[in-house]
């Protein structure tokens, strides 16, 4: 049972469904208005610089993190390791 839809077709909306798509309608366009604008505003600001030495000391910051996390690492092994042979030892 499929309906034809031709010039004498009707289309019946009530006044909310009428008043719920202008509003959904003016939010989608109220957004990309806000979104335009935004990024207007961030094209207009300078660029971040990162100097070579900022770069290089968060670079070593980070592999010195990273042994020392690595030292810490092995502690916990060989404390696991201990752990497991006593438990060993009770069995």
């Amino acid at each position: 049972m499929a309906t034809e839809v031709s010039e004498n077709s009707k289309f019946t909306l009530s006044l909310k469904s009428i008043i719920a798509i202008v509003m959904v309608t003016s939010s989608f366009i109220g957004m990309y208005y806000s979104l335009s604008m935004e990024i207007a505003q961030a094209i207009e600001l300078p660029a971040s610089e990162i100097t070579r030495s900022e770069l290089d000391l968060k670079l070593e910051l980070i592999s010195k993190t990273v042994m020392s996390n690595a030292d810490k690492l092995e502690k916990i092994e060989t404390q696991v390791e201990k752990i497991e042979e006593r438990v060993y030892e009770l069995k």
